[in-house]
């Protein structure tokens, strides 16, 4: 007759068995992932594995992703689009070209904000002494909701009295206060 276990033995065996299949899960999937010729990230191993982040970089199986990435950086890995060979080499070239392209590509854009600021002051020193509000006003383009009285903009004004220091719109400027 098997002597009874106590509960947290039974647990404790539960989650080595439990264990023991995620630990065979990460094994089988970088194992996998160099059959395929797939590239090995740490990432990539938790998504094949289905396991946490945490468990990839446990000892025993980060030193073996590792290995496994020094070994596929060694042979290369496959191109995704073209299905050619790719080595280390090769991708750092294309990367030192990238980084290039985004520094070229950055001064461009500072040049190109630094003309747009000199056209725009070309267009404010062409409204000359004119009253940019007046301009702004008269342009064909004006938003039409506008609310106007007189062909004019209500003027905002500060209310006077017993009134709380508000701001109200008027069209008209405020009465004269009468003492009675």
């Amino acid at each position: 007759m098997k002597p009874s276990r106590t509960p947290a033995e039974v647990l404790k065996a539960a989650r080595q068995r439990n264990s023991a299949d995620k630990r065979g899960r990460v094994l089988k999937a970088v194992q996998d992932m160099l059959r395929d010729n797939r590239r090995i990230t740490f990432a990539a191993v938790v998504r094949e594995a289905d396991v946490s982040s945490w468990l990839v970089y446990a000892p025993g199986l980060r030193e073996r992703i590792d290995q496994a990435r020094t070994r596929q950086a060694a042979q290369g890995h496959q191109d995704q689009q073209s299905g050619r060979k790719v080595s280390a080499a090769s991708e750092q070239t294309d990367l030192f070209l990238a980084r290039q392209e985004i520094k070229r590509l950055r001064i461009e854009n500072g040049h190109l904000w630094q003309q747009a600021r000199v056209h725009l002051g070309q267009q404010v020193d062409q409204l000359g002494n004119h009253d940019p509000v007046d301009h702004i006003t008269n342009s064909p383009r004006r938003t039409s909701g506008c609310p106007r009285r007189n062909g004019r903009r209500p003027r905002r004004t500060r209310s006077s009295g017993s009134e709380s220091p508000s701001w109200r719109t008027t069209s008209q400027p405020p009465a004269p206060a009468f003492a009675a």
